[in-house]
């Protein structure tokens, strides 16, 4: 059984997932009719932040409500905000990850002295509940509001258990299928997806583990693993990391569109949108799913993702080959042609109110902004000190807070 949850075999290991957000921020800038206008913020410039929270090695952070919780290399704290009191610190082991900070508690994965997953009362730090041998699964734990995922036995074909964030609880639970995978939410719902080799799939709400659709594949034959865009079936065989054969299942008919055996693609095969992509850093190429047919290629650019409306992404132009100033582009996706260009902003969180958070690099330090997705315009939210490279960022109704070496906080 292989877990489809980890990062999957056929994407090469020099390919990275997009920095960009998924899903509706992608959508939502469709909309953005060029670099637009800047404004400086109310104040008439930007201002610093309003805290600076210093760490040993931060790592991580999360909000809920009036709290952010910062991991640190070897503890984990809370801070009231605004004003940034420290509110409890607790101690970690290295390799602990922050998974959570929602509906009360702080959840964390622990790896010593053995695998748990352990949720922390966010008023007191004080430990809730605790499930030892269990690791979060997909890795970042994501489920249904209120609903953590994990394998049970902290092994690759353990159960999957959806955990109560409150209370540890399980609310539901699903044996070993022969494959499996937590997908990306879909319409606002997260699901998951069982594959049979004999040629059953199964999706399910990942919030209650029911059945919400079942797709028979007549000749499926054996696969390595599978990932699913829309109603397209992507299902593969590897040998290590390279991929051997492939096809495309239609959804709606269960009928294989197309198949390419014996194949040989050391650059591994992923879902770019609803197009399948193929290629290596610097050099990729766009595959039509329904027929197998590349349909162009593009050099000096990584990270190829949906736009919407016929309209992809791509980020992070290659030193040697790009100017790294012109940040990103948008590309038509039936042809590769460059329809616009972005700027040389980071798109780093969505904002409230059809926005993006985005960050860029300043003679006098680094600069955050708030980019209005309807009318192009770039407000700076403040200046802070220069970040080599893009930082971490997570906004709320209430504040933003950014971290490379040391976290800024503003205000919103």
């Amino acid at each position: 059984m292989i877990d489809l949850d980890a990062p999957g075999p056929v994407r090469p290991a020099t390919a990275r997932r997009p920095r960009w957000l998924p899903g509706l921020l992608l959508v939502l800038l469709l909309f953005l009719p060029g670099n637009g206008p800047m404004t400086a913020g109310s104040s008439g410039g930007p201002p610093p932040p309003t805290v600076v929270l210093e760490g040993d090695g931060i790592g991580d952070l999360r909000a809920d409500g009036d709290t952010l919780v910062l991991l640190m290399r070897t503890a984990v704290a809370a801070y009231r905000m605004p004003g940034g009191a420290r509110r409890w610190s607790v101690p970690v082991e290295p390799g602990t990850r922050l998974l959570a900070a929602s509906h009360g508690r702080v959840v964390l994965s622990v790896e010593a002295p053995s695998a748990a997953l352990v949720g922390l009362d966010a008023a007191t730090g004080a430990e809730v509940w605790r499930r030892d041998g269990s690791v979060a699964s997909p890795p970042s734990g994501e489920g249904p509001p209120g609903l953590l995922l994990a394998r049970a036995d902290g092994v690759i074909d353990g159960r999957l258990l959806a955990l109560d964030i409150g209370t540890g609880a399980v609310r539901w639970q699903l044996g070993t299928p022969s494959f499996r995978r937590v997908l990306a939410p879909s319409g606002g719902r997260r699901e998951i997806a069982d594959l049979d080799p004999g040629g059953t799939l199964l999706i399910r709400d990942a919030g209650s583990a029911a059945v919400v659709r079942t797709v028979e594949l007549p000749g499926l034959g054996p696969v390595d693993g599978f990932d699913i865009a829309g109603d397209r079936l992507l299902v593969y065989r590897f040998e290590r990391s390279t991929l051997l054969d492939s096809a495309v299942y239609d959804l709606a008919t269960g009928r294989r569109l197309w198949q390419h055996t014996g194949m040989t693609a050391a650059g591994g095969l992923w879902w770019c949108g609803a197009l399948l992509c193929t290629g290596s850093v610097g050099r990729t190429t766009v595959v039509d799913p329904d027929t197998g047919d590349p349909r162009w290629s593009i050099t000096g650019w990584t990270d190829l993702g949906p736009f919407g409306d016929g309209l992809m992404w791509a980020t992070e132009p290659t030193p040697d080959t790009a100017d790294p100033s012109l940040g990103a582009v948008v590309l038509d996706a039936t042809t590769g042609r460059v329809v616009r260009r972005f700027g040389p902003w980071d798109v780093v969180a969505a904002l409230p109110g059809h926005a993006a958070l985005v960050t860029g690099r300043n003679p006098g330090g680094s600069l955050v902004a708030r980019l209005d997705l309807t009318t192009g315009t770039v407000t700076v939210l403040g200046r802070t000190e220069h970040w080599p490279a893009p930082p971490k960022c997570l906004a709320t109704a209430t504040l933003l807070a950014c971290h490379r070496e040391r976290v800024s906080v503003w205000q919103l």
